[in-house]
């Protein structure tokens, strides 16, 4: 009985996924043109306003320290 109701809970949701998607009104035409350039401008920016490149470097040290972590616990268990 549980597989049955898990697979039909599966199945809907990804009906209703296809069934969100489809009714989304994308947009006709084409891209704009965007250099990387463009695009680098926009997440670093010109002076010290964007503070996207704080963001990225502090989840860098986030993703350094979970994987210490890791190491550090898998040592652990061995002994």
């Amino acid at each position: 009985m549980k597989p049955v109701l898990r697979a039909l809970a599966v199945g809907l949701m990804a009906l209703l996924f296809v069934v969100t998607v489809l009714q989304v009104s994308w947009p006709d035409g084409g891209m704009d043109d965007v250099t990387n350039e463009d695009v680098a401008w926009t997440m670093f920016g010109i002076g010290s306003s964007s503070g996207y490149a704080l963001v990225v470097l502090l989840i860098g040290l986030l993703l350094l320290v979970a994987l210490l972590g890791g190491i550090f616990l898998a040592k652990e268990e061995r002994e």
